[in-house]
């Protein structure tokens, strides 16, 4: 993958995050996406679950504009979030588990329905889908988020994956426009 391929996954990740279509990705998009883990997986708003990954989505939007927000505004701008992440995020993986490891976790809590600590392949599926991942692609890309092929996908692996997406330019396609 070139810079400029990297520069495309982002430009296709910003559209999804930008759940209002407004141009700017702000604390209220990442909000709506957690609400819309929490609607797939019918949890109980106020719940401790659907409180905890709001806050996931709280911090991770924070962590983001932290790295990303170059004016400071409080909204990511495409071209802050595109910039932003080939100078701050790529081959930067050590930064980004602490940013994303909250989100990824409170989504694993609501998608293990069986509550032994790991989430199928099937309910990361869902959890993907539901944060406007590819449908198309999933499948093929779910293999290698279970690297273990245990059939189950771990915090680990989880948060393996999300830090791959965003901190190298060979990732996975789960964000790619269908």
């Amino acid at each position: 993958m070139s810079q400029n391929d990297y520069s495309a996954k982002m430009r296709t990740r910003f559209a999804t995050f930008d759940i209002d279509g407004d141009g700017e990705v702000t604390a209220a998009d990442f909000a709506a996406m957690a609400r819309r883990v929490i609607t797939e997986f019918q949890v109980e708003e106020g719940s401790p679950q659907s409180s905890a990954i709001l806050e996931g989505a709280r911090r991770f939007f924070v962590g983001l504009a932290e790295a990303v927000d170059a004016d400071g505004s409080g909204s990511i701008s495409e071209s802050e979030f595109v910039e932003g992440a080939e100078q701050r995020l790529l081959d930067n993986p050590d930064g980004f588990d602490a940013i994303a490891r909250p989100w990824v976790q409170s989504v694993i809590a609501i998608a293990d329905v069986d509550g032994d600590g790991h989430v199928s392949v099937e309910e990361w599926a869902r959890a993907l889908q539901a944060m406007a991942a590819n449908e198309r692609v999933v499948e093929k890309d779910l293999q290698s988020i279970d690297r273990d092929g245990d059939g189950r996908i771990s915090l680990d692996e989880a948060v393996a994956a999300v830090t791959e997406y965003y901190t190298s330019e060979r990732s996975l396609e789960l964000f790619a426009e269908a």
